[in-house]
């Protein structure tokens, strides 16, 4: 019998993909629209203002991301238990557990650490009003911590049960109240005092509270999960079920810290060029947070798809699967490159109407679109090694593309005359471009080498 040459890509994978991603694609866009509209809510106040949102948020978002890539852990794990064929809910039920405990003592840890967030913000030669309001900003946002690591424990649980629902509801309802709550902090409403960009540090924090609540009854009360009786009985910590979680997460943490200091060391080298340059970088920063949503959404549903392929233990499929997420993953890069290229003046315009902001940002948006398609590409690698549950590539990958190479790149462009004349902001836009080119490269060559040996692929 005749064997037919395997398809690049599976239509049927394709469909797989999409019924996870779009509501992750929904979930993540309402996320970063929460940075948006704070952006956009602080720079109708002024530029400071939204300039003290960029540096407040370049101290904070890595962290959040950070924590959010250690929890993740909780998703590939979840996946392969099911693949599995696993009948044993409390096993499945038991990661739950052990990530609410992980997450307790992440939190712990920085609550300590943002004690001191001053002292970033003092060596930063910031302008005193941009100070005081970025520092404000970090005061509010630390009572979130709690919430927000539960919160990515529960989410990354249900992901890895292919449950992407739940995230999308909280996401929405999130959105809809931080824009009011924004109103009334930042400008000073209904009898609150005019908090400017500090003011979406405390919407922020409210906003995850609530997702926190909503999510928690989501599993106390679905029908979907009622089988696996979630909160009906204690379990308490299992060390080594914590050390395997963090086995997994910790490379995905670390390698989210390098990828998210990336960009936020260069708003922080940005900002002594003045509040104008941060703005500009800022109106970048949050449309291609946005965008990035969409390849990030493929990533995430790729992680679940891949961890749920490697439980089931075939090999051919695993391939076929992986083939489709690159297609699908060019497919979005090439989309997206356009869109920013052809639109970036209404892009722009949402943001601000003051000419030297426009006319800087309008520069470094032509740099953007030149990394989406890399971005994309380098983020499905991500997202295929930890559904396989192999993370440590993701460290040292990250580490040599966005730092070596990226921030080094983007500095002596940006702020120094050895290569050309010091270019400002875009310099370090230049350089991001030429790190997550690298990037994309090393993982799509580790890659292939590990698929080449299948004895790394299943436990």
């Amino acid at each position: 019998m005749i064997q037919s040459k395997p398809k690049f890509f599976d239509v049927n994978e394709i469909r797989h993909l999409l019924k996870l991603a779009l509501p992750l694609l929904i979930t993540q866009v309402i996320t970063a629209l929460m940075l948006f509209t704070d952006t956009v809510m602080a720079g109708q106040l002024s530029h400071v203002d939204m300039a003290s949102v960029s540096v407040a948020t370049s101290l904070w978002g890595p962290v959040v991301f950070s924590v959010q890539g250690l929890l993740i852990a909780v998703t590939p794990v979840v996946a392969q238990l099911l693949g599995k064929g696993s009948s044993d809910h409390k096993t499945v039920t038991s990661t739950l557990y052990q990530g609410f405990y992980l997450s307790l003592l992440v939190s712990a840890f920085v609550l300590v650490l943002y004690q001191f967030a001053d002292v970033p913000l003092q060596n930063l030669d910031l302008e005193p009003e941009l100070y005081e309001k970025s520092y404000g900003y970090l005061q509010f946002a630390i009572w979130s911590i709690i919430p927000t690591c539960m919160f990515f424990v529960m989410r990354s649980f249900c992901e890895g049960m292919g449950l992407t629902t739940p995230a999308l509801i909280t996401g929405v309802i999130g959105l809809i109240i931080n824009i009011p709550l924004n109103y009334v902090f930042v400008y000073g409403k209904f009898g609150m005092p005019e908090l400017g960009g500090a003011g979406c540090g405390l919407a922020t924090a409210i906003v995850q509270w609530v997702s926190f609540v909503v999510m928690l009854a989501y599993l106390k009360f679905s029908k979907k999960l009622s089988s696996y009786n979630i909160f009906s009985y204690f379990e308490k910590p299992d060390l080594s079920k914590i050390k395997a979680l963090t086995k997994i997460g910790v490379p995905i943490a670390i390698s989210l810290v390098f990828e998210t200091t990336l960009f936020a060391f260069s708003a922080l080298a940005i900002a002594p060029l003045g509040s104008v340059s941060v703005a500009g970088h800022q109106v970048a920063f949050s449309y291609s947070s946005v965008v990035f949503m969409m390849p990030l959404s493929l990533s995430m549903a790729a992680t679940i798809r891949i961890g749920y392929l490697k439980g089931f233990g075939d090999l051919d499929k695993l391939k076929q699967a992986i083939r489709t997420c690159f297609v699908m993953a060019t497919a979005f890069g090439t989309f997206v490159m356009t869109l920013t290229f052809l639109f970036r003046d209404a892009i722009i315009a949402m943001y601000t109407n003051e000419p030297e902001v426009i006319a800087l940002a309008s520069s470094i948006l032509i740099i953007t679109a030149v990394y989406q398609l890399p971005d994309a590409i380098q983020v499905m690698c991500a997202g295929i090694f930890k559904g396989l549950k192999i993370t440590k590539p993701l460290l040292y990958i990250t580490f040599i593309a966005y730092w070596p190479i990226g921030f080094t790149l983007g500095y002596l462009l940006g702020r120094t005359d050895v290569i050309v004349p010091a270019m400002g902001a875009a310099g370090f836009w230049w350089g991001i471009v030429f790190g997550l080119t690298a990037a994309s490269i090393m993982f799509f060559i580790k890659l292939g080498f590990t698929m080449k040996k299948p004895e790394q692929l299943f436990d």
